[in-house]
This record gives C-alpha cells, sequence and structure tokens, in this order.
C-alpha cells in the first residue's frame, strides 16, 4: 500500500506513491478589509453571500497536520537537529547569494495564531514523499523550496525543465529552488526512497502583514523578528 517505506519500482503497474504535507496555511482565506471593528468576527458575514467559512479567516493547519498529530511530532523530533543545520544554511544562502532578507521568508512562520512554531522554521511546514515519481508540474511555494532525499535507491533524478539540469540526489544532500518559477519532475527509481520538503505558503504573507484583513480583530504579541528589532 502507499505510505510504506520500502523497495520500490516506480515502473511497476499499479505502482502509487504518498505524499503528506504537514504545512500551516493561509491560502484562500477570507480576507477582512473594511470590516467593523465594533463587531466580533464571528457575526460579520459579506453582503449577498449566505455562508462565510469562519475558519478560512484564519491561517489553518492542512488536514494531515491536523488528522496525524503523532506521527507529524515524531517526524518533526526525529528531524529535529537536522532542520537545525538547514535552518543556517538558508540564512546564509538568502542573505549571500541571493540578496533575500530571512525575514522575507520567516515571516509566516513568525506570526502562526497562538503563538504556534513550525519545525521547519523559517518556513512554515514541511511535505514527507514515500516512493514520489511525478510528472511535471510546479508549487505553490514562496521564494524557494528545499529537497532532502532519503533511503537507498537507484534512479529517482530531480529533472528542472527550463534550466536543462538534471540532480541525482542522494541521502544527505540538500537541493533548493525556486519551485514556483521552475517545471520539475521526478525520475522513475528502484529502491527505497522518499524526500522531505520544507516549503512556505506565499498567500502567508497577508496575515503576517496585516491578519487577512482583520488587524483590528487581533491581539497579537511581538514575532521574534519584532523583539529582535528591539534590542
Amino acid at each position: 500500500m502507499p505510505g510504506e517505506f520500502k523497495d520500490e519500482d516506480s515502473r511497476r503497474k499499479f505502482f502509487q506513491y504518498l505524499s503528506v504535507h504537514y504545512v500551516w496555511y493561509a491560502r484562500f482565506g477570507e480576507k477582512g478589509d473594511g470590516a467593523p471593528a465594533d463587531v466580533h468576527p464571528d457575526n460579520l458575514r459579506k453582503e449577498g453571500k449566505g455562508k462565510s467559512n469562519l475558519y478560512q479567516r484564519l491561517p489553518r493547519k492542512s488536514k494531515e497536520l491536523q488528522q496525524n498529530k503523532e506521527e507529524y511530532k515524531r517526524i518533526a523530533d526525529a528531524f529535529t537537529d537536522f532542520f537545525d543545520l538547514v535552518r543556517v544554511a538558508v540564512s546564509a544562502l538568502f542573505k549571500l547569494y541571493l540578496g533575500i532578507e530571512y525575514d522575507q521568508v520567516s515571516m509566516f512562520a513568525e506570526t502562526l495564531p497562538l503563538g504556534a512554531s513550525s519545525p521547519a522554521y523559517p518556513f512554515s511546514g514541511f511535505v514527507l514523499n514515500i516512493s514520489s515519481c511525478t510528472w511535471s508540474h510546479r508549487d505553490g511555494d514562496k521564494v524557494m523550496c528545499f529537497v532532502i532525499p532519503l533511503g537507498e535507491f537507484e534512479g529517482g533524478q530531480l529533472g528542472l525543465y527550463e534550466v536543462g539540469f538534471s540532480f541525482d540526489l542522494k541521502m544527505g544532500d540538500v537541493l533548493a529552488f525556486p519551485s514556483c518559477h521552475l517545471t520539475h519532475f521526478n525520475c522513475h527509481f528502484k529502491g527505497r526512497r522518499a524526500t522531505i520538503v520544507l516549503h512556505t505558503d506565499p498567500k502567508g504573507d497577508a496575515w503576517a502583514e496585516k491578519c487577512n484583513g482583520w488587524q483590528a480583530h487581533v491581539v497579537r504579541h511581538g514575532s521574534t523578528r519584532d523583539k529582535a528589532k528591539k534590542k
């Protein structure tokens, strides 16, 4: 069944793979711009609409994260040291080579509701892919994603179409690339293969900056970035 970390051949008949998203999302959030500040958000509805999804006014956890909390915690704990190492690499990569400030990526993860945190900080979460072999596609990630392969396998190269590169990634490698701008795919493989992908929902900017327009209704403590600026 898909999801078992075992030897696989992606060319076999009825091949399937598992992709589990342990991520905070802000996409499709209902905006509160212009909403009266003296009325509780739960009592506000958009004119002309019979229904409003109150739960989409705030950033929310992915369905997989909500339904698999124990598995999520075990994976996050197991990769704590590695996530810390990647965090250092991210800071250097963005600042030195891309001219991007660290807080451009971390701003959403720093302002999650109720003081929640992301183990993949500065990203808002991570994806666990088991035995993945994909068609060409692009993802809606902010700035860049980081891909970390696991297991022992042959094949499984990651291809970047527009630049004509193919990366034969093995366990211990880390690849960062702008998955929102480059069409990419995973080639066929044999063996035991998985990947961890760190990424951030770009729609989180609207929450980090103005709480999706609900700032008049939100009491928010200073983020890590705000506290650093005061020192």
